[in-house]
């Protein structure tokens, strides 16, 4: 699309239309069911930490990553919690939406800022890789994005509530398997983002860092020393 790369006119043409955000929503609907699990199950963890219902919602809301609000619970569940502390965490673990982002600019942007910036507070894991492979099949309209993100924040706020309300009559998470679903997730992630045989150098040299890294400091340095190293070993090997 030619017009997407100039900087002033693509803005008003760039198509984002209602039909978009509907076929965006129904494609994010099957995904919403697993966040809706995952948000159960941090919603468990939440209560179990002293969370009401009310303050864990507004931590699923705030923060709206799973793999860091369940870092920042377990870090305030130690005694030793500082509030940098917490921010370092959360700004660690949701550093790599900075990739995210990146790589959807070249397309979400020409919809104008506005649009653009509210699409993105929709943006979770699942629904960039889903718009993303929609991306490189040619999808045009840019308010897909925003359609994808909209049952998986209700999915995902819903669940929280149903977990932390719930949580004198439900098992603990790990009984339900909810503390293998970021796992599960990653993995599922990488099975639908490798193309070629390439592609799983970085991902061997990132868990091979991640590994070393916790069992010598710790799980938050594995996760930086491990986006790192996957991160300079695709540059090479895609450049």
């Amino acid at each position: 699309m030619r017009h997407e790369c100039a900087p002033y006119g693509a803005v008003s043409r760039a198509l984002f239309s209602l039909d978009g955000f509907r076929r965006g929503a129904r494609d994010g609907v099957p995904l919403a069911v697993s966040i809706f699990a995952y948000g159960v199950g941090f919603g468990l963890v939440a209560a179990q930490a002293g969370f009401g219902v009310g303050k864990a919602v507004a931590t699923s809301a705030a923060i709206y990553s799973g793999s860091a609000q369940l870092a920042a619970v377990n870090l305030l569940q130690t005694g030793e919690a500082t509030l940098w502390a917490l921010f370092a965490t959360i700004l660690v673990i949701n550093a790599r939406y900075l990739l995210f982002g990146a790589a959807l600019q070249p397309w979400l942007w020409s919809a104008g800022p506005l649009r653009a910036y509210g699409s993105l507070l929709l943006l979770g894991d699942a629904n960039w890789l889903l718009t993303m492979r929609r991306i490189r099949e040619g999808e045009a309209d840019r308010a897909y994005l925003a359609g994808t993100g909209a049952p998986i924040t209700l999915g995902w706020l819903a669940g929280t509530a149903l977990g932390a309300g719930a949580v004198s009559v439900l098992p603990r998470p790990e009984a339900l398997g909810f503390d293998l679903m970021l796992a599960c997730f990653a993995a599922g992630m990488v099975t639908a983002m490798v193309k070629v045989r390439a592609d799983l150098l970085p991902v061997a040299v990132g868990a091979g860092t991640a590994l070393l890294m916790a069992h010598l400091f710790g799980p938050a340095p594995a996760i930086i020393a491990a986006g790192l190293a996957g991160a300079a070993v695709a540059a090479l090997v895609h450049r």
